[in-house]
């Protein structure tokens, strides 16, 4: 989850061709009010045979709520907005050392999946090709870190269905999305900063929802 957040924490956009398919992406998702995504994550490492595993699911509800959270191999839940972020890990609200940029993290998490992406900084080259979007990092500091981050699309580029993060040496992260609902209605605490509603009611309101 740290590795997510260290990337998503860097600004994602920098479009320099293929616009007609990037306005696809931004069409697609800028209609939405809400998202329900569920994922798997995998951490492929060089020192081990199986890559390292977990899944959460990530929540979006317009204008600027997120919730993020990670359900296994252990529980922890990171909630934004423009005002503020808080964090939960085994039922129990967490003291932050850097709010502001998990904080920024969170915005920007939330303009990716709402396919805001001009108010991204443009600090990446961007290709597209017929499936995918790749966005390589303009900066050597942080291609010394991060080499590509491969952005998987649904058919006529409406929603990212896996995201590969390469690193320089060969290790890599892979997101796989699954579960989509689009304009879900979340109830009351979903988002809650203080006291987040259990995941299995969330879930019981989304899956129930007409």
């Amino acid at each position: 989850m740290k590795r997510l957040l260290l990337i998503l924490a860097l600004p994602v956009c920098g479009w320099a061709d293929d616009v007609a398919p990037l306005e696809k992406v931004k069409a697609g998702m800028a209609a939405l009010k809400s998202v329900y995504l569920e994922f798997t994550q995998e951490r492929h490492l060089s020192l081990f045979a199986e890559p390292l595993k977990s899944e959460g699911v990530m929540l979006i509800e317009k204008p600027d709520r997120i919730r993020w959270e990670t359900t296994a191999p252990y529980q922890t839940i990171l909630l934004g907005d423009h005002k503020s972020v808080a964090q939960f890990e085994d039922g129990k609200k967490l003291k932050l050392g850097f709010p502001q940029m998990l904080q920024r993290v969170m915005e920007q998490m939330t303009w990716m999946h709402q396919g805001n992406l001009d108010a991204l900084t443009a600090d990446y080259t961007v290709t597209v090709t017929n499936t995918s979007i790749v966005l390589i990092p303009k900066d050597a500091n942080i291609r010394g870190m991060l080499a590509a981050i491969e952005m998987h699309m649904a058919p006529e580029f409406v929603a990212v269905r896996e995201i590969v993060m390469r690193e320089p040496a060969g290790d890599s992260t892979r997101i796989i999305l699954a579960n989509e609902r689009r304009d879900v209605t979340y109830p009351v605490g979903t988002f809650d900063q203080s006291k987040p509603l259990p995941l299995a009611d969330v879930k019981r309101a989304v899956n129930h929802a007409p």
